[in-house]
């Protein structure tokens, strides 16, 4: 019985891609560290991904689209390093395009649309410390549907021009007690107003400009609402082999919910410029002006070089100051990486991180807590990371 199973359903798969594109990738990024300090002594490291939460060696994205490019599904799985299957990754997602100019999509989104803006190197394919610019260059200047999930509308009207909207959701239980509905009629308010609602245009040769309002509806009291945040950005290609893009964030809320060092606005840049073939230059700067209280600001420079087509080098460096109050952290890296074959490269890093005072911001390297504790001093924290990344 199971091999009809497996058959019929092997039939029913291969007769749907007779009708459909089918496609299976995914890109793995893992950092065993052996070698680490807490600033105390030299101990064990451990295995993480350059975001830090858990190490996945095994991973596969599926991406289906109807032949007539009307309708899709995406999927995203992994298994943790010890075997298990944890579920989801970035997009776990269906969309409908009933007409050309709409598409409607239902589930969870990384970047939604497309619409983020990135300016990622250095330590961001590494350990990424606590002292980069945002959520470590991803979204610097104009941030994206982070991993709720809702329903998204893109409206395209012309191919320049892209409206978007995104309301999160979440899944309905069965109920026996008949309040399903006045649940839903209770959280509307926040529903609509935790979404992320805007447009970008596109400029033919010169750039994009984006804007959007990022819903984070709540009320403490009465007095005292959080509604959310504007965001404007532009993103430069005019130029020949660089990569720029610069933003601003306005948050909304009452003056009263904010507290001191709050951040009220917040401006951001970044920039990469191929030199040459071999040889890239980036940077990003991120500033934050409170309400009340002392600025606070975040800045990295990095390079890349190829020393042959196989063998690569890289390099940056990077410093916190969140306000006076605060003395900086300072963290830099130092790492080669060798392709293998197409599809795999194997790295060695040198990171650390060093407080600048004795009263630095809790510096830290995205690895498991067994190697490293936060640097609340001006203690040399350190790990000497394997670089393992395949893709397909």
């Amino acid at each position: 019985m199971k091999k009809l199973i497996g058959a019929l359903a092997l039939a029913a798969m291969v007769a749907t891609s007779a009708f459909a594109e089918v496609s299976f990738g995914a890109w793995l990024c893992n950092l065993p560290t052996l070698i680490a300090s807490d600033g105390d002594g030299i101990k064990g490291g451990g295995v993480s991904n350059p975001w830090g939460w858990g190490a996945r060696p095994a991973r596969v994205d599926i991406n289906f689209t109807s032949d007539d490019g009307k309708a899709g599904v995406i999927l995203g799985a992994y298994a943790t390093f010890d075997g298990g299957l944890a579920g989801s990754s970035d997009n776990t997602l269906m969309w409908i395009k009933p007409v050309d100019q709409i598409k409607l999509s239902l589930g969870k989104h990384d970047n939604f649309f497309g619409t983020r803006s990135d300016l990622c190197f250095g330590s961001w394919n590494w350990l990424r410390p606590s002292t980069a610019a945002g959520r470590w260059g991803e979204g610097i200047t104009f941030s994206s549907a982070s991993d709720s999930a809702g329903l998204g509308v893109q409206i395209t009207p012309v191919d320049a021009l892209k409206i978007f909207a995104f309301v999160p959701l979440t899944a309905s239980k069965s109920s026996d007690d008949g309040k399903t509905w006045d649940t839903v009629v209770k959280t509307l308010d926040k529903v609509f107003g935790n979404g992320r609602y805007g447009a970008t245009y596109t400029i033919d040769g010169i750039g994009t400009i984006k804007a959007q309002f990022l819903g984070a509806y709540d009320v403490n009291d009465a007095d005292k609402k959080k509604l959310g945040s504007i965001e404007a950005a532009f993103d430069l290609t005019a130029v020949d082999k660089l990569n720029a893009t610069v933003g601003a964030e306005f948050v909304i809320q009452d003056s009263d919910r904010f507290v001191k060092g709050d951040k009220q606005i917040g401006i951001a840049l970044g920039a990469s410029y191929g030199i040459t073939e071999a040889f890239k230059l980036s940077a990003d700067f991120a500033l934050a002006l409170p309400k009340d209280g002392d600025m606070g600001l975040t800045f990295g420079v990095g390079l890349d070089y190829a020393l042959s087509d196989a063998l690569g080098l890289t390099a940056d460096v990077r410093m916190a100051m969140p306000n006076n109050d605060i003395d900086p952290s300072l963290s830099f890296l130092v790492g080669a990486n060798y392709a293998v074959g197409s599809n795999a490269s194997l790295g060695l890093g040198f990171q650390a991180v060093v407080g600048m005072g004795d009263k630095s911001s809790a510096g830290h390297l995205k690895v498991v807590k067994a190697a490293f504790v936060d640097n609340e001093t001006k203690k040399f924290i350190f790990a000497v990371p394997l670089r393992f990344n395949v893709w397909f």
